[in-house]
């Protein structure tokens, strides 16, 4: 569904998938490395159809998703962050008497990111710029993606509107490339989040992603659709065990849409951050 959400997400993404993680978006730091797995699973067995009118699978029928990536973030200067992250997915798709599966590494992502701190270091300006490159083929349903290298830019603001808490305004732009029908993907995120005890937090965040393209047709391999739109609310829990290392658990929901699936799912993110 979401691809960053994955790209969304992952997604989104996203990503999406990907990136929800329970923090404001602030520079790792000269010559330090944070090194994050996540797990991730989503499931659907109703969609959202053209006109928006969410509309159930046949009994039986189901898109399932689950996925571990690894992404890696090394600060190159107090301002500027180089990440890479490397995913593994494995699908299924069900129709029918149909059932289908198929996992492999995904689409692997380069990125810069520049922050731009304000004088008193409480609010943050941040550019990002990634490319992304398929580390499959689609030869064998169910595909995996798109099988495109893609270009993400985004931007967001990062500030602290009360006590204890921060904020995000975010705003991406995704390019499939290997395509004429793209597609062109714009995801705008909200998110929310407080700390308790000093190692404790808590994150709400509203997200939406339009995907536009000439190809209109709704797939069954949520992954593959090309013209859609969704909004997603996130809830995640993030707990520091020690100053190096962060667990957060989050789940989250489609809310409404338009050729996409009604997803439900989870995530677990692990933070190390190195020294």
């Amino acid at each position: 569904m979401q691809k960053i959400t994955i790209h969304i997400i992952i997604l989104l993404a996203l990503m999406l998938g990907t990136k929800h993680q329970a923090k404001a978006d602030y520079p790792i730091g000269k010559k330090r490395t944070a090194i994050t797995g996540t797990y991730n699973y989503f499931y659907s067995n109703k969609f959202f159809d053209a006109s928006g009118k969410l509309v159930s699978n046949a009994p039986g029928d189901y898109f399932q998703a689950t996925s571990y990536s690894l992404n890696v973030t090394h600060g190159l200067g107090r301002r500027v962050d180089l990440s890479v992250t490397v995913p593994f997915a494995k699908q299924t798709l069900v129709s029918g008497s149909n059932a289908e599966s198929k996992s492999g590494v995904t689409d692997v992502n380069l990125g810069l990111a520049f922050h731009f701190p304000s004088i008193d270091y409480r609010r943050y300006f941040t550019l990002r710029a990634s490319v992304g490159i398929p580390a499959y083929q689609n030869n064998q349903t169910p595909y995996l993606g798109y099988a495109s290298k893609s270009i993400l830019l985004g931007a967001n603001y990062s500030f602290t509107p009360y006590k204890d808490g921060f904020a995000i305004i975010e705003f991406v732009y995704a390019r499939f490339l290997d395509s004429q029908d793209g597609p062109n993907q714009y995801r705008g995120v909200l998110t929310l989040g407080k700390m308790y005890n000093k190692h404790t937090s808590v994150t709400a965040s509203i997200s939406h992603q339009v995907s536009q393209s000439v190809n209109t047709a709704f797939n069954p391999n949520l992954q593959l659709n090309k013209d859609f739109n969704a909004a997603t609310l996130n809830l995640s829990v993030g707990r520091k065990i020690n100053r190096t290392i962060t667990p957060t658990i989050q789940a989250y929901y489609t809310l409404l849409g338009r050729n996409a699936g009604l997803g439900m799912g989870a995530n677990i993110f692990v933070t190390v951050r190195l020294p």
